[in-house]
């Protein structure tokens, strides 16, 4: 009888803390549903608003007749644009990849910074740009107008936004995937509104000018490559031999592969003759047959080589390697390895879109790692123009309170894929180091960096 009893005691404790435990994840669940929610609510309206007020922003930009309000109003709605674009990509749209949209966002928060610049600096806005601001204006428009009318059938369909997660609604194949792949419905799901605009934005014109959201910078072609093209033996026997000379050592080649991008590559695998377990990867571009990058990820011991020593084994492996006008300009430490970007020089101008990366192993000096993407892209044979100004007139520009440590001429990449000849000015403010950049030929300040010392090198922001 105690037993039975006993035993009845266990059963109903159990079922208490089974239902408990029941309460307890019901509760857990709805309020990461009632989480979700609230953070698509507030995501969405965010984004709403500010695409309503960048549409605004622009139609005032546009009937603007001062400079300076023009400027603020395109700064205006490039802050708004921006803001909208964090928004959607926070929304909760799990298995939409809304590129269209992202990339019209940021191209017109990019494009109406652009611009502001331009008007501040006492410039005006060409026919084609203001045709430009109109396009992306009846654009925001439409954007808006989508939105209001997803916003109608989610309050009409009282849909939450927590459905969009596999919480306690449809699953997901059958709200996202499924609607991605079917035409438009009548009676449409509102997400069905969100994948139909990405599809228009993506079919709009390009949009060239001078920023980093720029079409045509997609389409760039390497400047830097030789215009005949190799075979696959070719590309073999160029990786073997610069694999080699980085190493000191023998390598085979294990495998090959086609590698698709903005330079078309042999990307050839090695293993070392005398140590199998270390194995390298290397790119040859199918056009010249030139170096791209190489990588060997091998463990490195302990450092027994200085920095100094390292740069000048990096610098000695360029000149080997066909890059004779190399300058090193910045260098960071990462683990037992040292990193050093190069740039080519010209005379006396640092290229500064023609970088090398070379990264050297600490404890033996070998070369464990090359880049040079930036440079294949950029180098060619440049007709640069003589400074107007002299070094002196640029360093009267630079404000009282800052120290002017060194100046030197410099051609630097702008956003949309510009150079420009400028003057690098050194300077100092309190214990920060900062480099300030004027264009050689007008004199105005083109781009400020800071030099941030890190253990090992410098980094700049």
């Amino acid at each position: 009888m105690k037993y039975r009893k006993w035993t009845s005691w266990v059963l109903l404790l159990s079922l208490l803390a089974a239902i408990s435990w029941g309460l307890w994840e019901r509760a857990n669940r709805m309020a990461l549903v009632h989480a979700v929610e609230g953070s698509g609510q507030r995501d969405f309206y965010n984004l709403l608003s500010q695409v309503e007020q960048s549409e605004v922003s622009l139609g005032k930009a546009l009937v603007s007749s001062s400079q300076a309000q023009t400027a603020a109003l395109l700064t205006q709605a490039s802050n708004q644009a921006a803001g909208a674009q964090s928004s959607i990509s926070q929304l909760p749209t799990p298995g939409i990849n809304l590129v269209g949209t992202r990339k019209f966002l940021a191209q017109t928060a990019d494009y109406c910074q652009y611009l502001a610049q331009k008007v501040a600096r006492g410039q005006s806005l060409s026919q084609e740009e203001i045709q430009n601001l109109s396009r992306l204006r009846q654009e925001m428009g439409k954007l808006a107008a989508d939105l209001h009318s997803i916003e109608g059938q989610v309050a009409t369909r009282a849909i939450r936004w927590s459905s969009f997660y596999s919480l306690h609604m449809p699953s997901l194949p059958r709200t996202i995937a499924w609607l991605s792949a079917r035409p438009v419905q009548s009676t449409p799901h509102p997400l069905e509104g969100f994948v139909n605009t990405d599809r228009h934005l993506q079919s709009l014109p390009s949009l060239n000018y001078d920023g980093p959201f720029s079409d045509h910078l997609e389409k760039a072609r390497p400047w830097g490559l030789v215009a005949t093209p190799v075979d696959q033996p070719t590309a073999e026997k160029n990786a073997l031999k610069f694999a080699n000379d980085a190493s000191g050592t023998t390598y085979r080649i294990t495998g090959v592969n086609p590698v698709n991008g903005r330079i078309p590559c042999f990307g050839i695998s090695l293993v070392d003759e005398k140590k199998p377990d270390r194995q390298a990867r290397i790119d040859v571009s199918r056009q010249g047959g030139h170096i791209i990058s190489f990588l060997n990820p091998r463990t490195v011991g302990a450092p027994a080589i200085d920095v100094k020593a390292a740069q000048e084994r990096a610098t000695a492996f360029l000149k080997s390697q066909g890059f004779p006008d190399m300058v090193p300009t910045y260098t960071i430490t990462q683990g037992s390895t040292q990193i050093f970007t190069f740039a080519a020089k010209q005379k006396d101008i640092i290229l500064y879109p023609d970088q090398v990366k070379v990264k050297v192993a600490l404890d033996n000096g070998e070369i464990v790692g090359f880049d040079a993407t930036p440079f294949f892209m950029a180098h060619h044979d440049r007709d640069l123009p003589a400074p107007r100004l002299t070094a002196k007139e640029v360093t009267a520009k630079v404000k009282p309170h800052l120290k002017v440590e060194g100046v030197r001429l410099a051609l630097i990449p702008t956003g949309g894929g510009r150079e420009v000849l400028t003057y690098e000015v050194s300077t100092k403010l309190d214990a920060e180091r900062y480099l300030i950049y004027f264009n050689a030929l007008t004199g105005e300040e083109e781009k400020i960096m800071k030099i941030i010392d890190v253990p090992g090198g410098q980094l700049t922001m």
